[in-house]
């Protein structure tokens, strides 16, 4: 390599130390990135906002796996909460996993939305160029690609390490710790999954 490639790389090659959070964070495949947001009227108190969103966490747990007595458990999933740069309006960022694979598609992102009532909700596919996932493809949005698609992901898991408050849920948990003792992420089709161990059979349904 000569000085002008060296000069070149060090132009373009950014390096950070990635943060003990972002770390555990992608131990998880992620499904669902969303936020949500609080109208002035619905603004209230911070105990009445993490009830709101528990309880819609709660409302698609139970849609997407009616009749399992505790569907919430059944979901991965972590909340960070923070206040906007601008105007320091509280609100939240959600990843979620464990949907069952039926119901990981641009409807379901369409029906979330409309199903939170205390202000506006944004939620998208985590990944939608999921290798040979036609139906996710189609849906790229505002992606022009994978990578940039990546880039954003990257940007939001990074920013997990700097919220004001975050709550990670048990099955969150639970993934990561299995994740680290088999020395692999959490693998998203359910095939894989009741592959991987007796201890953790598949939970998609």
């Amino acid at each position: 390599m000569g000085n002008d490639d060296l000069v070149s790389s060090e132009r373009t090659t950014k390096f950070y130390a990635e943060s003990a959070t972002e770390w555990q964070l992608k131990l998880i495949v992620w499904e669902f990135f969303c936020t949500l947001t609080w109208t002035s009227r619905a603004r209230s108190c911070g105990r009445k906002r993490q009830t709101h969103v528990t309880r819609w966490l709660r409302y698609w747990a139970r849609t997407v796996r009616p009749g399992v007595a505790d569907p919430l458990g059944h979901l991965a999933f972590v909340v960070r909460w923070e206040r906007g740069e601008i105007g320091g309006l509280p609100h939240c960022h959600i990843l979620i996993s464990r949907f069952p694979e039926r119901s990981i598609n641009p409807s379901t992102c369409f029906a979330m939305k409309n199903t939170w009532k205390h202000g506006i909700a944004q939620v998208r596919l985590y990944d939608p160029y999921a290798p040979g996932d036609v139906i996710r493809y189609l849906s790229k949005g505002r992606f022009s690609s994978a990578a940039d698609c990546e880039g954003a992901n990257t940007y939001e898991l990074r920013k997990f390490n700097r919220a004001d408050w975050l709550y990670i849920s048990p099955g969150a948990w639970a993934e990561m710790r299995h994740a680290r003792t088999v020395a692999m992420r959490m693998l998203p089709l359910s095939l894989a999954l009741a592959q991987v161990s007796p201890e953790f059979p598949a939970q998609r349904q």
